[in-house]
């Protein structure tokens, strides 16, 4: 959870359902909603950044709420693509920064590797020429959905089945079908679904490593445990006793 909670932390959390619990901006412990944790499903923390009714983009350059951009995490580490021209000046820069090469790989015009926002500003600011460097994979990839609101119907399209497949499945169970992009109930296609549930969008403050809606999808009301609002003990003594926002 980046510098907000550390492993071994003791916290306390808000389980009186009551509204503003959850929140938007709040840190909150919740379930995975995957079908396939339906038995025992694992435990996550995370910070809600979208509550129903809310328009999220996602793109190159983070996370827009309603139109208010939410910045990637400096300590994301998304994968770039750098000109092979400047391969021995780009490592011997790194290796005096103290940059870790990760999974570095090459192409026949391209080092690919994976740095932190933090690292690739420190390394433009240090290589004696202006190097273009391209952010590719996931965190280049660009979209917009709206998080479903109870009793609401959204639009079936590309982007809202990849966003709300498994609150779908889990919603409409054995009776809905997605098949080549589509959406079928009791074999009818359907252009909308209304959903029975609200819906949050959580994300990991570790955005590299973590677990979060980005890995698990939209997560239902009924598996947010509660807020989590005070560490009582912490490793770090500068962390004990003090109320989490």
């Amino acid at each position: 959870m980046g510098d907000t909670l550390k492993a071994g932390d003791y916290v306390l959390v808000n389980k009186l359902k009551s509204k503003g619990n959850p929140d938007r901006s709040r840190l909150v412990l919740y379930k995975s909603p995957l079908r396939r944790d339906a038995s025992k499903p694992p435990i996550f923390a995370g910070r809600c950044i979208g509550i129903p009714g809310d328009v999220i983009q996602m793109g190159a350059d983070g996370f827009r709420v309603n139109g208010r951009l939410l910045p990637n995490a400096p300590m994301m580490q998304p994968t770039f693509r750098i000109n092979k021209d400047i391969k021995e000046p780009l490592l011997n820069t790194m290796d005096a920064l103290r940059i870790p090469l990760r999974n570095i790989k090459e192409d026949s015009v391209s080092i690919i590797l994976r740095m932190s926002l933090r690292e690739k500003e420190l390394l433009i600011r240090n290589l004696s020429k202006v190097v273009p460097m391209e952010m590719i994979g996931e965190h280049s990839m660009g979209y917009e959905f709206v998080i479903p609101r109870k009793g609401r119907a959204i639009d079936i399209n590309e982007t809202s089945l990849m966003v709300c497949k498994e609150a779908i499945m889990n919603e409409a169970g054995d009776e809905a079908v997605i098949r080549d992009g589509k959406l079928y109930i009791h074999g009818e296609e359907r252009s909308s679904f209304s959903f029975g549930k609200d819906y949050f969008w959580i994300l990991s403050e570790n955005e590299t490593e973590g677990i979060d809606s980005r890995h698990l999808g939209l997560i239902p009301q009924d598996h947010i445990i509660g807020n989590i609002w005070y560490c009582w003990y912490s490793k770090n003594p500068s962390s004990r006793f003090k109320k989490i926002r």
